[in-house]
């Protein structure tokens, strides 16, 4: 068998699938399996991660962008018509809404190849409010067809199946979480100025509940800890955050510090002492698993697949708003560190045990191998 694996980019800015997509990948081809990833390269950009040497990728390369095809859908097509000549080859493509997504779509179904869709939390609620007439026209014009000739859908949570369900699509769903890297085990390290850190790592963007955030440091203004913000930032929302902060006066305890490299990533989340994710929508939250792994203690939402920060006491699983969250501020940061280094270890015991890569491609690929016909269907796809 070969998985053909195709991603709109890998550029740095693009947040979780531009770690997740590459990673499942190098653990499906040690399954046995051979793999190829195609995406769209723009200009001289940063990859997430550079360790490719397990499976193929193929870089199609555009003057413009990927919003752009008319420079790439050419090659696009070629490339993707060689890698898919030979037997038993099966389709997966990650993410909604832009040209390759659909390329891909009519492809497949002009060439009759299963096609395996992984919408990537782009189906919530919230994720359609986002340029929502856009999507809306977009819909009806081909993504819901689209999706219709996917003969499998991959997501990451029962919610995401859930938001599948509620637009009509009716195929088998592989409900299969994104694995997570734990990193060696190591003693916090404490700011140089001995303030207590509260870790925000994910695009800035609206969707993020970063406003939320800042409104509820407002209310608690606990004394000895500072906020650090980590991220790309997304449509100038940094600017209308950072006004925010001003406003509230809380200048002095965020701190921006960008967009982050992997290894910049993991020395963050060394240094905190509380990870904060108030998101309106994720279909995982791959920062929230490495949080944990890192052995952080988590604040996240009911909008994140997260329960289970409640059941294993590693953090605080809340409903979405400031109240909520200016209450779980108080009840950590008034927390001691022995209290918060003990959530940290049952956060990062539940990453080892349930969230490894291999476990997640071991689905994935059994799932690919039913529709090609070489296994029997899954018992566990809804």
């Amino acid at each position: 068998m070969k998985v053909v694996v195709t991603i709109a980019a890998l550029h740095s800015t693009l947040g979780g699938p531009a770690r997740t997509v590459p990673a499942l990948c190098r653990a499906i081809a040690r399954e046995n399996v051979e793999v190829e990833l195609i995406t769209i390269s723009e200009g001289n950009e940063a990859l997430q991660d550079r360790s490719f040497e397990e499976f193929k990728l193929t870089r199609i390369a555009t003057r413009t962008g990927r919003y752009a095809p008319w420079s790439w859908h050419r090659h696009f097509k070629d490339t993707l018509a060689g890698s898919t000549a030979g037997q038993n080859v099966v389709l997966y493509d990650a993410g909604l809404w832009l040209p390759q997504n659909h390329y891909v779509a009519r492809f497949a179904r002009t060439r009759g190849l299963p096609l395996v869709i992984s919408p990537r939390g782009m189906l919530s609620r919230k994720a359609f409010e986002v340029s929502k007439w856009k999507k809306r026209l977009a819909w009806s014009a081909y993504q819901k067809s689209d999706l219709r000739i996917a003969r499998a859908l991959h997501v990451t949570s029962e919610a995401e199946a859930e938001d599948c369900r509620r637009r009509g699509l009716n195929q088998p769903i592989a409900v299969v979480p994104n694995g997570i890297d734990v990193p060696p085990a190591g003693d916090r390290k404490r700011s140089k100025d001995d303030l207590r850190s509260a870790l925000f790592l994910s695009r800035l963007h609206p969707i993020k509940g970063l406003n939320d955030l800042v409104q509820a440091w407002a209310r608690t203004r606990p004394e000895g800890w500072r906020v650090v913000v980590a991220g790309p930032d997304e449509a100038g929302h940094r600017k209308e955050v950072e006004a925010l902060v001003n406003t509230v006066g809380l200048r002095e305890q965020f701190d921006f510090v960008g967009l982050v490299d992997d290894e910049k990533k993991w020395k963050l989340y060394s240094e905190a002492d509380l990870f904060v994710l108030p998101s309106y929508s994720e279909s995982f939250g791959q920062a929230i698993g490495e949080a944990l792994a890192a052995g952080v203690p988590v604040i996240t939402t009911h909008a994140t697949p997260w329960r289970e920060i409640d059941s294993n006491r590693c953090g605080w699983w809340i409903e979405t708003g400031v109240d909520s969250l200016a209450k779980a501020l108080s009840a950590a940061t008034g927390s001691s560190d022995a209290e918060l280094q003990q959530m940290g270890r049952r956060g990062r015991e539940l990453v080892r045990t349930q969230y490894s890569w291999q476990s997640s491609a071991g689905k994935i690929v059994s799932m690919m191998r039913w529709l090609i016909g070489e296994a029997d269907k899954p018992p566990w796809l809804v």
